[in-house]
């Protein structure tokens, strides 16, 4: 993007670095643990909003606020600064994901991609609503909605995608994840896979 706004001279192709495509992918907080923009959480929220539901989209807009860390990015241009708001998230280690993907125009082509998936993973989101605007339930409707119909990441639902799902924790769940972000309980893994394994 850079070079293509700088007028650079086009070379050849780069050769493809799957592991640097990877690790690129990732937005890291720092301290060895992952992140996830905290924009993309907003705009995954915002997705099911609409006036004709009676959740106007410009109210949640101006109405919503998400706490997160303001992590120093990797800049595109040496001595910028690139300072981006992340949510951390708690799970297993990033895997390495191999998909096809279609890019270009009118004339797209077949390519790979190499992004990291974390299979199991929680984040803690806080912040502040307006309840002038917003309510707790119309807020709690389209966190849930969000997470069902929109997801999170690049293969969502919303992109016909099968990953990215979420829902709000219940209490148990809650008490898990808890638990293990402060290092005194296991990973939290779903019932279903706890009994295959």
């Amino acid at each position: 993007m850079l070079s293509k706004q700088s007028k650079a001279t086009k070379g050849g192709k780069d050769v493809r670095n799957p592991e640097e495509d990877f690790i690129n992918s990732l937005y890291d907080m720092g301290d060895g643990s992952f992140g996830f923009p905290a924009m993309g959480i907003k705009n995954c929220i915002l997705s099911n909003a609409h006036k004709d539901k009676g959740i106007a989209r410009t109210a949640v807009i101006a109405g919503l606020w998400i706490d997160a860390d303001m992590v120093r990015a990797r800049p595109a241009l040496a001595g910028a600064i690139c300072d981006m708001p992340l949510i951390r998230i708690y799970g297993s280690q990033p895997e390495m994901r191999e998909d096809m993907v279609k890019i270009g125009g009118m004339t797209k082509t077949a390519n790979l991609a190499y992004r990291a998936q974390f299979t199991h993973w929680a984040m803690r989101i806080t912040g502040r609503f307006n309840t002038n605007t917003l309510t707790p339930e119309a807020l709690t409707h389209l966190i849930q909605d969000g997470g069902l119909a929109t997801g999170l990441g690049e293969w969502r639902n919303e992109r016909k995608g099968l990953f990215g799902s979420f829902h709000l924790a219940d209490a148990n769940e809650e008490k898990m994840w808890d638990d293990y972000a402060a290092g005194t309980g296991p990973l939290p893994v779903p019932h279903t896979e706890r009994k295959a394994a």
